[in-house]
């Protein structure tokens, strides 16, 4: 018994979870076991039961150990501890206990609840979690501050609760900050930035209470909404007001302000927070090294990468994956295979997010047999990889390769998520496989998880479109719920490339109705429209209207248009007039509009003049360029000029590309 009760005693410390490794712990239960300490003390088990369910390689063995546990106590623990990994698992736990142990006094736990409704919110099991909140009810836990500040978050996790959240908040008599930071959360996440930043400011003003202000976590939820909704004054002045109450010194704060200004294009101002910060976490390197890359500064973001490493800093996937990024953009293989040595070193290549960038980069740096290699070495189960590897084809100009893909995805019965499906659907767009798109579009319209999606919406309305069915990119474009710049954009250029001037222009103008800001994108196909549709003064109109009304400076691709348009109805005078006023020099395309203008029109002579324009660019030689010229010397009768440009053709080795055609 003198053995014994030493090892009872370290069964049942507190601390043990924190001193034993999974080994020791397997030993420790052994010998519980052996030494019969494990019946002789029920409560033994219920230690070693904590113990397992601390570590998460020992989960199995908590799971094990569950049934053979008597005190009612391990309901409680089972449940809030599966709420926060395994949110179903909780709920089936719950109703299982509703069955098993209909008497136990922890069936009335305000934590289990708790856990429960955190339960809901992580799988988004709003029915299931309605209904716990009226057995709450019905049990008079209602009042738990804790349970109203979870059940806030809770409803704030779907667009169509929100107004339970907003009641539920106004019948909370005692608010606290953490109610008023979950409401503020759910609002952002809902895109209701504003009225985020309203509570804030009624929170900073004590409506809910003098004692009720702003912490930490209220700023980082508002300045991380202001990255996303791209809010940089408001971003500005919460680091304002952060430093005036105190915060602004924090870990946490001076991170997420680093995220906010390298991701909203300001990378000075973070570097200035990184500086001056008085202590650093890795999260504060890999934000920053982040930053530069983004702000293609690869020399800088190397020269951090090996600072960080001097001060001692370990490396996550995070830093690698940065690492990686930065060597894909600059298409740097050497220091990419680096990277990967140094990866594969420490036995991290099989880490998602690094497999993944790992195959961006090669596939980047031309290296598409290196990235399929690797691919094939790495587990197929992560649908990550097969979308690094379709997207990695598509930028090739590989897009049957891509396709064939979906196959193996098949096989595999893998889950396909939304990048997947938007890389099938450029890929049938690049292919022109109208038959498939129209395979992804139902997968798109049968899942739940992909209906409504703006993005692989406005991908159908663009595949549509350059595969030739603007009836079908209308139908998608008509029935998707949201829309954005993006979703009109898509069906402007739609109808522009099939001709459908006058529905470019229609659209253009439902556009503008509505609203919404047009870009540079959406202006080029407008004037794509108008210069097939031979609308000059409508196409001159908004040429102008895209510089004096929108602000938008026109590029040289919005130039070419205009020349293009003037071109084909013969005014040749009037384009030579416009290039001459332009504020960007022609390039050879340009050039090459005015010189088959001048071919189609006959205005021959006018047209030599154009091929000296066309010959005197400092640019790498072009087939087109040769050709557009000879073709003209030889209208004029200029024979000798038409051999010579044709052999200096074959010295320069400008060939030309073949055509493609999506009929087989």
């Amino acid at each position: 018994m003198n053995y014994h009760l030493p090892l009872a005693r370290l069964i049942l410390h507190k601390g043990s979870s924190n001193l034993l490794s999974p080994l020791q712990l397997f030993q420790l239960h052994s010998l519980a076991i052996t030494t019969g300490l494990q019946l002789q003390h029920p409560s033994i088990l219920l230690s070693l039961f904590k113990l397992y369910l601390t570590n998460q390689s020992t989960l199995t063995h908590a799971e094990t150990l569950f049934p053979r546990v008597q005190q009612p106590y391990k309901w409680n623990l089972m449940i809030r501890h599966a709420s926060a990994t395994r949110p179903l698992k909780a709920l089936s736990l719950f109703q299982k206990m509703r069955i098993d142990e209909p008497s136990t006094p922890f069936y009335n736990d305000p934590f289990v609840y708790a856990s429960l409704i955190k339960a809901c919110g992580k799988a988004r099991a709003f029915r299931e979690g309605k209904s716990i909140h009226c057995r709450m009810i019905t049990l008079g836990l209602d009042y738990n501050v804790n349970l109203s500040n979870s059940l806030v978050s809770f409803y704030s996790g779907s667009a169509n609760l929100m107004s339970y959240a907003d009641v539920l908040f106004d019948s909370v008599s005692e608010k606290n900050v953490v109610v008023v930071n979950g409401l503020i959360s759910g609002n952002v996440r809902r895109g209701n930035f504003d009225v985020g930043l309203r509570l804030f400011v009624e929170m900073l003003r004590g409506c809910f209470g003098l004692n009720v202000k702003p912490n930490c976590v209220s700023f980082v939820i508002l300045i991380s909404g202001c990255v996303e909704f791209g809010e940089f004054r408001e971003g500005k002045a919460l680091h304002c007001c952060s430093w005036k109450i105190g915060l602004g010194w924090s870990v946490e704060m001076c991170n997420v302000l680093i995220d906010f200004y390298a991701k909203l294009g300001h990378i000075g101002d973070a570097s200035n927070v990184f500086v001056e910060m008085p202590e650093r976490d890795l999260i504060s390197w890999n934000s920053i090294i982040w930053g530069h890359v983004k702000s293609g500064e690869y020399v800088k973001a190397f020269s951090l990468f090996r600072e960080m490493r001097r001060e001692g800093i370990g490396v996550d996937r995070a830093s690698f994956s940065c690492l990686l990024s930065a060597c894909a953009a600059r298409t740097d293989l050497w220091l990419g295979r680096m990277v990967h040595a140094r990866v594969k070193a420490i036995g991290m290549e099989c880490d998602v997010s690094v497999g993944t960038a790992l195959i961006n980069m090669y596939a980047k740096c031309g290296k598409l047999n290196s990235a399929r290699k690797l691919f094939d070495e790495l587990p197929k189960q992560e649908i990550e990889y097969w979308n690094a590897m379709i997207h990695s084809y598509i930028d090739a100009g590989l897009a049957k390769e891509a396709l064939k893909q979906l196959d193996e995805i098949k096989f595999r019965h893998l889950r396909l998520d939304e990048v997947t499906v938007l890389g099938l659907i450029m890929a049938c767009r690049d292919a022109g496989d109208l038959h498939r798109g129209r395979l992804m579009h139902s997968i798109v319209e049968n899942d739940d998880l992909f209906k409504g999606s703006v993005v692989l919406g406005n991908a159908l309305v663009d595949m549509y479109a350059k595969c030739g069915s603007t009836t079908r990119a209308r139908s998608v474009f008509d029935r998707m719920p949201r829309r954005d710049v993006i979703s009109w954009t898509s069906m402007i250029v739609g109808h522009a490339v099939n001709g459908e001037g006058e529905e470019s222009l229609a659209t253009f103008q439902q556009m503008c109705a509505e609203k919404l800001v047009p870009n540079s994108v959406t202006f080029l196909g407008v004037l794509s429209a108008c210069d097939h549709a031979g609308l000059i003064d409508e196409g001159m109109r908004l040429y102008n209207m895209m510089s004096e009304d929108y602000h938008i400076k026109p590029r040289i691709e919005h130039h070419g248009c205009v020349v293009d348009m003037l071109a084909r109805a013969g005014k040749i005078g009037d384009a030579q007039m416009f290039i001459q006023k332009m504020d960007t020099k022609p390039n050879a395309l340009v050039w090459r509009m005015l010189l088959n203008a001048c071919r189609v029109h006959g205005h021959i002579d006018l047209g030599l003049s154009f091929v000296t324009g066309l010959t005197e660019l400092d640019t790498p030689p072009e087939a087109a360029n040769f050709v557009i010229s000879s073709n003209v010397y030889a209208e004029a009768g200029r024979w000798n000029d038409v051999a010579a440009r044709r052999n200096t053709m074959v010295v320069e080795r400008a060939s030309k590309e073949a055509g493609k055609s999506c009929v087989s």
